[in-house]
C-alpha cells in the first residue's frame, strides 16, 4: 500500500510539473508577440520629426514678429495720428455727424461731448438754422448751420476735403466751427463745451480765418484723449514688410542626413 501511495504521489507531481511547464510556455508565448510588435525606435522614426519641428519654430517666429509689429505700428500711429482721418459716425443723427466730423479731422472722440454742447447752444441741433437778427445778419452775413458759422468763416475753416459742400452740410459745418474755435480760443474751449463768462454763462465764439489752426500745439494733450478709435487708414501698412523680412532671415528647415529605412510593419495576425 505504501508503494501504491508513493506511486500515486509521483504521478501527481509529474502531472503538476508538466502543467507548470505548459503554463510557462503559454505565458512566454503570450509575451513574445508583444516584444515583436513593440514601438520601434529606429533612427528613421526620429528623423522625420526634425523638419516639422523646425517649420513649427519658423511659424511661431512669424506669429511673434507679426504681433510685435502690430503693437509697434499701433503705438507709432497713436503718437503720430493728429489730424489723420479715420472712420467714425454716420450721416443721419447729431451724434453721428459729430463723430464723423471728429474722425475726418483726426481728433479724438473724447471731444464729442463738448462739441455737442456748443451745437445745442448755437443752433439747438438744427443743421438748417439761420440767425437773422444779430450784427452778422444785419451786415448780410447771417450765421448758419449747426455751429452757426458765417460764410467767410466757413470758407476759411472748413476741412479742405469738405470745401465743396454747403455751409449747412452738418459734417462740414461742424469741422469749420471746431477748427475756428481751436484756432481762436484753444482746445480747452472745445473740451469745456464753449466759452463761458464769469458767471458760467455760454458766450459765442468767433475770429477771422483759421491761419493759426495748429494741432501740434496741443499734441501732448490730445494724445491722452484717445480711447478705442480706429486707426487712420493704412497706418500700419509701412510695417507690413517687417514681419516678412524677419521670417526671411529665419533658418530654413534642415534636411535630414539619415537615409530613411523602409517602414517596418507587423502582420495583423501576429
Amino acid at each position: 500500500m505504501t508503494a501504491a501511495v508513493a506511486a500515486g504521489a509521483l504521478a501527481v507531481a509529474g502531472h503538476s510539473m508538466h502543467s507548470a511547464t505548459a503554463l510557462a510556455s503559454e505565458q512566454v508565448a503570450e509575451v513574445a508577440p508583444a516584444a515583436v510588435t513593440g514601438p520601434s525606435f529606429e533612427p528613421e522614426v526620429l528623423q522625420v520629426s526634425l523638419p516639422r519641428d523646425t517649420a513649427s519654430g519658423v511659424s511661431a517666429l512669424r506669429r511673434a514678429v507679426e504681433r510685435a509689429d502690430r503693437a509697434t505700428a499701433y503705438q507709432e500711429a497713436i503718437q503720430n495720428r493728429l489730424g489723420q482721418p479715420y472712420q467714425a459716425g454716420n450721416s443721419h443723427s447729431l451724434d453721428g455727424w459729430v463723430a464723423k466730423a471728429l474722425g475726418l479731422m483726426g481728433l479724438p472722440q473724447a471731444l464729442a461731448e463738448g462739441v455737442r454742447s456748443i451745437i445745442m447752444h448755437e443752433s439747438g441741433g438744427n443743421p438748417n438754422a439761420i440767425n437773422n437778427w444779430d450784427s452778422n445778419a444785419a451786415a448780410g452775413n447771417p450765421s448758419q448751420g449747426l455751429m452757426q458759422t458765417i460764410p467767410s468763416t466757413f470758407r476759411a475753416c472748413v476741412l479742405p476735403s469738405l470745401a465743396s459742400r454747403s455751409i449747412t452740410d452738418p459734417v462740414a459745418n461742424i469741422t469749420a466751427g471746431i477748427r475756428s474755435m481751436i484756432a481762436h480760443h484753444g482746445l480747452g474751449a472745445v473740451m469745456a463745451g464753449g466759452r463761458r463768462d464769469a458767471h458760467g454763462n455760454y458766450i459765442g465764439y468767433g475770429g477771422s480765418g483759421c491761419s493759426s489752426y495748429d494741432l501740434n500745439e496741443y499734441a501732448s494733450q490730445l494724445r491722452t484723449l484717445w480711447t478705442d478709435e480706429p486707426l487712420p487708414v493704412g497706418a500700419a501698412t509701412p510695417h507690413a514688410a517687417t514681419a516678412q523680412a524677419a521670417v526671411a532671415q529665419a533658418p530654413a528647415p534642415q534636411a535630414s542626413t539619415h537615409q530613411a529605412a523602409a517602414p517596418h510593419t507587423v502582420a495583423a495576425t501576429q
